[in-house]
């Protein structure tokens, strides 16, 4: 079974009309049933995929992922080179350039 399969992408789960609105700390069954199957994995297994699927959903973007995840981007940034250094693949930034970006200067930086 995938990692897909166990949790599905956000996106997929917001756009879901019948989905009640959910309080801040408040998981919905659907959630907590998720969570249920996740049970005997380590937590560094668990948060290592939740990172990855959080940047694949976001085609790369590392401002936004981290956005998601509540981290700052610092800390993505070196969970990302951790797992580069494990030998995970980690989704490049999209290359396309941000409409924002244009006319000011990003010395090549990207996230």
């Amino acid at each position: 079974m995938s990692w897909e399969t166990m949790m599905p992408s956000r996106r997929s789960i917001e756009r879901t009309p019948e989905r009640p609105p959910i309080r801040p700390f408040e998981l919905s069954a659907a959630d907590r049933a998720c969570i249920e199957r996740l049970v005997g994995h380590t937590l560094a297994l668990v948060e290592r995929e939740f990172i990855l699927q959080t940047l694949r959903d976001n085609h790369g973007n590392r401002t936004q992922s981290a956005r998601l995840l509540g981290i700052s981007i610092r800390s993505l940034r070196d969970k990302i080179r951790s797992y580069r250094d494990q030998g995970e693949s980690v989704p490049e930034p999209a290359s396309s350039p941000l409409p924002y970006t244009a006319g000011r200067r990003t010395n090549g930086f990207r996230h």
